[in-house]
């Protein structure tokens, strides 16, 4: 009978993995569907046919964000896989995954700044990272 204890995985690592995994996940999918079709979002912006959802929505915002250069969307996507490549590294208890975790999260609020100066700065977004990489730091112990 083997002795050795086996490392589990902290429930808070787990939970917090799902939620980057869905988070992320869907974030990848509105970028590929924003980097293969930001011409007709734009072609259909630029012929009124948003006319309805701007009453609701931040106009400038909207605008600002379908304005920029594709290739924006493109970055996100690989910010993003990095943030997933990162969480799946923690799930199985490898510490690479913290730092790859960390610096997608990092790049992907440069990108904001490089390519959407004109918004606000992400205050909301820069939080969540923060909370989400100290309690993923909390679970460094466990990792090998």
């Amino acid at each position: 009978m083997n002795n050795s204890a086996k490392i589990s995985r902290p429930e808070v690592l787990k939970i917090l993995c799902i939620l980057t995994f869905i988070g992320s996940g869907l974030s990848i999918l509105s970028n590929i569907v924003m980097f293969l079709s930001i011409d007709i979002i734009r072609e259909l912006y630029t012929n009124g046919s948003f006319e309805f959802m701007l009453e609701s929505l931040d106009g400038e915002t909207f605008e600002i964000l379908i304005m920029t250069n594709r290739s924006y969307f493109g970055f996100q996507i690989l910010g993003l896989a990095g943030a997933i490549f990162g969480a799946y590294k923690m799930w199985n208890l490898k510490k690479i995954g913290f730092h790859i975790y960390t610096i997608s999260q990092i790049i992907l609020i440069i990108l904001t700044q490089i390519f959407l100066p004109d918004l606000p700065f992400p205050f909301f977004e820069v939080m969540i990272s923060l909370v989400f990489i100290t309690i993923y730091a909390r679970s460094l112990k466990v990792m090998n």
